[in-house]
């Protein structure tokens, strides 16, 4: 533990209908998985993925070939965003895991 204000839990409980707002410090390149405990809350949608400094780590790490061609041959895009596409289009997401609200009811 280092600085005046160490960490003394990393944990938050949040309130029904209440909400936190999270700052830390992004100086650690990598993929960070944020969730609830509960499995149940995890499986409705209350986790979060962070990439930080994506461009790093472009420089530092490399998909392999391997997987690469796995993908190819199952149509999943190997680059852009989850839908294989820039920015924030996410046209042509595959489906849910799971019915969301929308789908439900068809």
């Amino acid at each position: 533990v280092s600085g005046p204000w160490p960490m003394w839990r990393d944990t938050v409980q949040v309130r029904a209908f209440e909400f936190i707002r999270v700052r830390f410090r992004a100086d650690n390149p990598g993929v960070w998985f944020m969730h609830c405990h509960l499995a149940w809350h995890e499986y409705n949608g209350l986790a979060i993925m962070f990439i930080e400094a994506p461009d790093v780590l472009l420089q530092q790490q490399s998909v392999p070939e391997e997987m690469i061609e796995m993908c190819k041959r199952q149509n999943i895009p190997t680059q852009g965003n989850g839908a294989g596409n820039q920015g924030f289009n996410m046209t042509g997401l595959p489906p849910a895991i799971y019915p969301t609200p929308d789908e439900s009811s068809n």
